[in-house]
């Protein structure tokens, strides 16, 4: 029985409501406006198939590329190109689709300026589907009839967040030839509550109804896109993101997105879907060829059936090719989640009740002003000094703390740096990067904490020659670990933190998935470091660790391992085999000890 104990473990997607065939799942809004199982225990017969279908409990299976095909490209139709929010790929893929006779699906506006997905293989809805919608969109129904219309043989082309395009693979419970999936770089979904109060303050000055809503307008440039709103009796609200309220709450102070996106367990690559898209950011940077700033599409092709979709819409765009390197540097939500800017979310949902928009927007999220402007830098500076007196108080006197600091943080070729100041090491941290080797920090990575003030544990970092570690998100290492790279492996870490004396030596790959707690003491190894001389035996073999993994003191994880989102290694364990998502094993070797298994 699906049972949501806190908000963040739910993100809205509605499979649970159309895999019970006893209708015991309903969706009930909260005081934000998100919607939420409630399930109906007179009705529920306890099958577990809604637990099955969710997302956050299980994450879809499809395989997909390690590394997708990257590229920039825009719709060689103006009118579509200008219409779309980012570059009209969108509309390229679906007319590719609807060529050959298929569904599509996407998220519409209703009448009542909520937000749903339909199903249609009809041209004429492409208008209305396409462009972004930025606010949470109900899916229900619509898993039932995209399952009904594949069993009949009919092709899908589906396009939604990337939480439910798991959503959807989870219901259908497998991967079928028919469909083809399209999801997108998620910066949040925003509460439909705040837009209605958004627009019914809009419909109330201009003394109309809204018929029509389009969410980064390009009056002023894709660069400096707006919000347009029009009117029945013939008027036109318009106004760019740096003066739209929705905009400046949405996008400057990050308060009113559902909880499950400031936690998003869907960033990161591989994806799920057959092809992602998003704005490509920065691309003026790169190539001024591809940006007359009417919008530029990141395509990020995941599958081959991706791959064949997108060469046959090629005919329609302006296209080049790039590296995931390139499409980073742009898109932070890549890879990172939503983070609030305050902590008055409660107050601010409280005035919503109580007031029009424009007062609790002037009350939460002010227009800028030079009072305002003024205060925002103060508070920015003050910010900048905390944060430099802790980045340098473990630093001490020591000149080979410092020199090594500014050493990998600015001058060192072999660092591949995509934040500011990425890398904070304290004093007794020893780092060899060798020939060819790479040190990718897409996030902030922390290296040799101490938990005894004055201790002197000695954290040790080696990339052998053609090694790459790669850090996606905030990681933490603890003082007496030593990591190992060996010789063209590749150690990826997508968040979370390791303890004291937690040894990892990696040949081939090992990847650990993001908000892992790994103990002290711990041992994670892909590679033998000696040659058993026995028919079919590898020196090193891959390690995937999921997301949320609880890896216990003195465990140890051997080659060849997957381990499942949610699993709970027990202190002293060495797991030789696969562990399930959500899983609790122990023993030597491990072994199943229970199931079902949630922990915080």
């Amino acid at each position: 029985m699906i049972s949501i104990e806190k908000k963040i473990r739910c993100c809205g997607c509605n499979a649970c409501g159309d895999i019970c065939v006893h209708k015991a799942i309903s969706f009930k809004a909260d005081n934000e406006g998100f919607w939420y199982p409630v399930v109906d225990k007179e009705k529920c017969v306890d099958c577990g198939l809604c637990e099955k279908v969710c997302p956050i409990i299980n994450k879809a299976q499809p395989e997909r590329f390690t590394v997708p095909n990257v590229f920039a490209a825009y719709n060689k139709d103006e009118g579509v190109r200008v219409d779309s929010t980012s570059g009209g790929l969108h509309s390229a893929l679906s007319n590719v689709m609807y060529g050959r006779g298929a569904y599509i699906c996407g998220a519409v506006y209703n009448e009542d300026h909520t937000v749903s997905h339909l199903t249609s293989p009809d041209e004429n809805l492409l208008p209305e589907i396409r462009s972004s919608k930025y606010l949470q969109s109900s899916m229900l129904g619509q898993y039932r009839k995209i399952r009904d219309l594949l069993h009949k043989g009919e092709k899908v082309f589906y396009c939604g967040t990337p939480c439910q395009v798991h959503a959807l693979y989870n219901f259908l419970g497998k991967d079928y030839p028919e469909l083809i999936t399209c999801d997108f770089i998620c910066r949040g979904v925003n509460s439909p509550k705040v837009f209605l109060k958004y627009m019914d303050m809009l419909e109330k000055r201009y003394a109309s109804k809204a018929t029509g809503i389009k969410f980064k307008n390009k009056k002023w440039g894709w660069h400096n896109f707006s919000m347009r709103v029009d009117f029945e009796n013939g008027k036109q609200y318009c106004e760019d993101r740096w003066h739209d309220l929705f905009f400046i709450g949405y996008l400057q102070y990050g308060n009113f997105s559902r909880p499950s996106c400031y936690g998003c367990q869907f960033k990161g690559f591989p994806q799920k879907s057959d092809i992602t898209l998003a704005d490509f950011w920065g691309i003026e940077k790169i190539d001024q060829t591809m940006d007359q700033d009417k919008g530029t599409s990141l395509v990020m092709v995941n599958s081959d059936k991706g791959m064949e979709l997108f060469n046959v819409a090629k005919e329609q765009l302006v296209w080049k090719e790039f590296t995931m390197e390139d499409a980073r540097k742009g898109n932070p939500a890549m890879d990172s989640s939503l983070k609030p800017t305050t902590k008055n979310r409660d107050a601010f949902f409280k005035a919503l009740d109580e007031m029009p928009f424009d007062k609790v927007a002037a009350k939460f999220f002010p227009l800028p002003t030079f009072s305002n402007n003024m205060k925002k830098k103060a508070r920015r500076v003050l910010h900048g000094i905390k944060k430099a007196y802790r980045l340098t108080s473990g630093l001490g006197l020591s000149f080979k703390a410092w020199r090594n600091t500014v050493y990998y943080n600015f001058i060192c070729s072999k660092v591949e740096r995509f934040k500011k100041m990425p890398l904070f090491l304290t004093k007794h941290v020893v780092i060899e990067l060798d020939k060819d080797s790479k040190l990718s920090l897409h996030g902030k990575l922390t290296m040799g904490i101490t938990q005894v003030k004055g201790s002197r544990k000695e954290m040790r970092l080696l990339l052998e020659e053609g090694a790459c570690m790669t850090v996606c998100d905030t990681f933490m290492m603890y003082a007496g670990s030593y990591i190992r790279v060996v010789k063209g492996g590749h150690l990826i870490l997508h968040g979370g933190f390791i303890n004291e004396n937690v040894q990892i030596t990696c040949g081939s790959t090992i990847e650990i998935g993001k908000d892992c707690a790994i103990g002290r003491d711990v041992v994670i190894r892909s590679y033998d470091g000696h040659t058993l001389l026995k028919e079919g035996y590898n020196i090193s073999e891959p390690i995937k660790i999921g997301n949320h993994v609880w890896i216990g003191q003195g465990a140890q994880i051997l080659k060849g391992v997957t381990i499942g989102d949610g699993a709970v290694i027990a202190a002293g364990a060495v797991v030789t085999k696969d562990v399930p998502p959500h899983t609790a094993v122990g023993g030597v070797p491990a072994k199943v000890i229970s199931q079902k298994i949630y922990w915080k």
